[in-house]
């Protein structure tokens, strides 16, 4: 009987030692970049002023308009404030070109690549195309100065 029982035993301690197979992964790096990712430099108060002028109306900003909106950003001491408050003010003109309601919910898809191409100069990714396109479908409140002045607050407008 204890010859049975140590065969048994040595039986399952060899059947638990057994060794599992290792495997061994390899991973090769990588680069994920997004086309707007890379760009390193802030813009100028000048430069800030005069593209999203040109984004807003379709032209160049006269030298008066310009000399006088550098002076606020002088005068006052926060430049996102002072930077909300004019693209605020060129959204809400008249003369901006900014599409309308019915047209940007005659083809919300086309409207979110034009805005892209127009602020960022790039095509939006399809995570960008779907939220906002999403965000406009979803949400009745959500207008084209919206999606403009989300787009050029941005910290990718504010860069190059």
């Amino acid at each position: 009987m204890a010859t049975v029982l140590c065969i048994l035993l040595s039986i399952v301690c060899f059947a638990c030692t057994k060794d599992d197979p290792k495997y061994v992964y390899k991973i090769q790096d990588i680069e994920i970049s997004e086309p707007g990712a890379k760009k390193p430099n802030v813009k100028t108060s000048t430069e800030y002023i005069s593209i999203a002028y040109s984004d807003a109306f379709g032209s160049t900003i006269s030298n008066d308009l310009l000399n006088d909106l550098k002076k606020i950003y002088i005068a006052f001491g926060d430049l996102g404030v002072t930077e909300d408050l004019i693209i605020r003010n060129f959204l809400n003109a008249s003369s901006a070109e900014v599409p309308t309601l019915v047209e940007m919910n005659q083809d919300i898809k086309q409207f979110v690549i034009d805005a892209y191409k127009k602020v960022y100069n790039r095509l939006p990714n399809e995570y960008e195309q779907w939220f906002l396109t999403n965000l406009i479908q979803n949400d009745s409140d959500v207008t084209p100065e919206v999606v403009y002045y989300v787009l050029m607050t941005s910290n990718e407008y504010r860069q190059y």
